[in-house]
Formats: C-alpha cells, sequence, structure tokens
C-alpha cells in the first residue's frame, strides 16, 4: 500500500512537473510576509462537530492575519469555517459530491477520499504560476494530509502539518497492522471501519516520515511520532490555548439545569457508548441525574437508540450541535464535564470546560494525562473502566467538592493562551522556509 502511494506521487510528478516547472511565478503579496498554501478539510459540522484541530487552526490564522505575518491561501471543505471571521484569506472551497449521511463509516471515508482527491485537482492548478514559500497540513488527518503531500511533492515546497493526535493508547510502542486494527476494533469500530483506519494510520505515518517540520500540541503526540520513525529534529511542540476572556463573555445564572455533560463529536472514540453505560450506574444511586450531549458526529443516532434501550430518556439528552454562546452556557449550566475519549492529542474541551468553572473527569490516556494531570479539579480514570467512571463522577458531584473546585478550574487554564501559540507556530513556519 505504502510503495503504490509512492508510485502514484512519482507518477503525479511527471505529469504536473513540467506544467509547474515552465510556468511563470509571481507574487500578488506583500514580499514581508510569509506566503502560505494550505489544506483545510473539516467535515460537514451536520456529520461531526468542529474540533479542536480546526478552531486551533482559525485562532492561530486569525492572529497571524490580524498581525500581517503571513498570506494563506486556503483550499477549503464546505461549509467553510473561515467565512464571516474577517480572516481575509484567499479561499476556494470544495464541496463534497457523496452524501456522508449514508453508509455510516463507510459512507464518510468514501466521501472524503472522492474530497481529498478534488482538492488535489484543485490545489495544483492554483500553485500553477504562484510563488508559495510552504504547504501548510492544518490537521494530520487523511483528507488534510494526503492532498498536501503532493503538492509539496511535485511543486518541492516545504510541508509543515500540524499533529493533533495518533491513535495509539502506548506512547513508546511501534504498533503494528494488526495490533492497530484490534484498538479499533476494541473501540468498538466494525471490521471494514477498523480495516480502512488501520491503512490510513500506516500511511499517515509514513507521511509524516517524509515532512520537513511536524507541529504537535502535546509532548506525548510528539513523542508518539519519534518512536514510530518521525526524525526528532523536525518535530516541535507548541501546544494549545483557550479564550478565557471570551467564554466569560457568555454568562449564565441560576440554578444548574444538568449534573453531567459531554461536548465534542459524538463518536466511539469519544467513549460515548461508556459514558451512557456509566450514567445507567449512576441513576441507581443518583435518580434525578441528567446527562446532556452537546455535538455531532457519524453515531448520535446509536447513543440515542442506546438510551432507549436502556431506559433512560428522563435523564439523558442529545441536544446535537449549537453554536459556541449556547454551548458555554449549557457547560455553565452543568456541574461536571466528563469526557471519556480514546485518543486524544491535547484535548481543547477539557480547557474550555476549565475555563467555564466545571471540574472533569476523563480517561487515562497520555495527552489528558501530560496537559491537565496537576490540575486538581481534573480526575483520571483508567481507560474502558465504566464501573470506575461512574463511581468518580459520584464522587465529584459532592456539592461542596465542586464549588471549591469552580475556581481551581479556572486558575489552571487563565494562561492558555492563543497568541503565543501563534507565535510559536511562525517560528517553525519560518524555520521550515529556511530550511
Amino acid at each position: 500500500m505504502i510503495i503504490l502511494d509512492m508510485l502514484r506521487a512519482e507518477i503525479l510528478t511527471c505529469v504536473f512537473k513540467r506544467i509547474l516547472v515552465s510556468s511563470k511565478h509571481y507574487s500578488l503579496w506583500n514580499d514581508d510576509s510569509m506566503r502560505v498554501f494550505s489544506v483545510f478539510f473539516h467535515p460537514d459540522p451536520s456529520i461531526s462537530a468542529v474540533g479542536g484541530a480546526e478552531k486551533r487552526f482559525v485562532e492561530t490564522l486569525r492572529i497571524l492575519k490580524r498581525r500581517g505575518d503571513v498570506e494563506v491561501t486556503i483550499v477549503e471543505s464546505k461549509p467553510s469555517l473561515l467565512w464571516g471571521l474577517g480572516v481575509g484569506c484567499e479561499n476556494h472551497e470544495i464541496s463534497n459530491p457523496i452524501s456522508a449521511h449514508k453508509g455510516g463509516w463507510l459512507g464518510i471515508y468514501v466521501g472524503w477520499i472522492v474530497w481529498s482527491l478534488k482538492a488535489l485537482i484543485r490545489c495544483l492548478r492554483i500553485v500553477r504560476g504562484q510563488n508559495y514559500d510552504l504547504v501548510l497540513a492544518p490537521n494530520n488527518t487523511a483528507p488534510n494530509l494526503i492532498p498536501a503531500y503532493f503538492v509539496h511533492h511535485v511543486s518541492h515546497l516545504p510541508l509543515c502539518v500540524i499533529v493533533h493526535h495518533i491513535d495509539v493508547i502506548s506512547l513508546f510502542a511501534q504498533p503494528s497492522f494488526s495490533t492497530v486494527y484490534h484498538t479499533y476494533r476494541e473501540t468498538g469500530f466494525s471490521r471494514s471501519a477498523s480495516l480502512l483506519k488501520t491503512l490510513a494510520f500506516r500511511v499517515i505515518l509514513e507521511v509524516l516520515k517524509r515532512c520537513d517540520r511536524c507541529i504537535t500540541v502535546s509532548n506525548s503526540t510528539a513523542r508518539t511520532l519519534v518512536n514510530n520513525g518521525v526524525p526528532e529534529e523536525r518535530v516541535y511542540v507548541t501546544g494549545n490555548g483557550v479564550d478565557v476572556k471570551y467564554i466569560d463573555g457568555f454568562k449564565f445564572e441560576g440554578r444548574k439545569s444538568y449534573t453531567g455533560v459531554f461536548v465534542g463529536r459524538i463518536s466511539k472514540e469519544k467513549g460515548v457508548f461508556d459514558l451512557v453505560a456509566a450514567w445507567r450506574r449512576i441513576v441507581e444511586v443518583k435518580d434525578d441525574a441528567r446527562l446532556l450531549f452537546v455535538g455531532s458526529g457519524p453515531d448520535i443516532d446509536a447513543v440515542r437508540c442506546r438510551v432507549v434501550e436502556l431506559g433512560l430518556e428522563r435523564n439523558v439528552v442529545v441536544k446535537g450541535r449549537c453554536a459556541d454562546g449556547e454551548m458555554y452556557k449549557l457547560m455553565k449550566a452543568s456541574e461536571v464535564f466528563i469526557f471519556p475519549s480514546v485518543f486524544e492529542g491535547w484535548g481543547l474541551t477539557v480547557a474550555e470546560a476549565l475555563a467555564c468553572g466545571l471540574p472533569v473527569v476523563c480517561y487515562d490516556i497520555p495527552a489528558l494525562r501530560e496537559v491537565f494531570g496537576k490540575c486538581r479539579s481534573v480526575f483520571l480514570v483508567p481507560i474502558r473502566d465504566v464501573e470506575k467512571l461512574a463511581a468518580t463522577v459520584l464522587e465529584v458531584l459532592d456539592v461542596n467538592r465542586t464549588s471549591v473546585l469552580a475556581g481551581t478550574s479556572r486558575n489552571f487554564v487563565k494562561n492558555l493562551s492563543w497568541s503565543k501559540v501563534a507565535m510559536q507556530d511562525l517560528q517553525v513556519l519560518n524555520s521550515c522556509c529556511h530550511n
């Protein structure tokens, strides 16, 4: 599979190199700004909630554009996340002709493949005749990474990838194909979905080994890359931020409406089915406990069915996606944030929950332990231990304790700055160009 991918790259080089090399290069931008070409794929919000990777790209891009440090041309999936934000980029939107609403996970993956092919064709047309300094992939998912890699390969521009997480539970292992496949199966994916995700995992790692720079959001993700063959000198850690002032602008006053809240993609790897199972145990002890799911995702209908199967209609609300303002108000209207995700690179939604003054119960995975392990209002639970998850939530729900933990949560994240992250990213991008 990897060899075939490399052969395809060589074929594309032969086809497009003459076009690119013979084209007259010219600049439409300020000579003092770095000229960046970026592929920005994000799933339709109706299919999957906007995640940390997308929020990070938008926040850092807005800061760098405001400072005049970069000029960016973006090939983006529809509907645009940048429209109306005043970012001021040259934006090319590409729709996905295949509806991901049908066919489950397989339909989603087929749609991503089709979008990647459309994006690649558009990217090569745009890059032709332009004088860019580098190619940036703001996420290491295949639809972001593969088109960006081929543009890099054909145009010989340096490639920088922002790596948010790699789907391994152990930092130090070099997982075999079988190990990765069984990890996905244990998470709840079907055989076909697990096979596709495993193939994508291997291809992504091989591409990352060939990148000029990898920006990671945590040391645990950086160690995972290095332990799986990415040269250490190409890996940089710049972290994540959270806009506490912005979150503070959404006020909530009154009595808490929900006992627990989950915010994120409604998907197996986020532990949503574990959370429903744990809530059944919580209701046995606290029969008026109410859980709120906020977000969209491929498993949202399956979660609703599971809630009905367990007779939890009175205790669990699956709201779906909503605007940021409403989301933060709903978080503040809850007593505890629960996040049993299996794969994370940093945990931006955990930081947002802390900014809302909530204690957090989450699975003890490397990135969350690294970033939030020293926060006294974050409680780590062994992975897939549903009984311990339920017991920890009940323990945290002590009225006196949650009120004390609110200040601890907010103090922990108050110094996390998007501006600092953006400046560190800029340093890496500059080194990528000069290299």
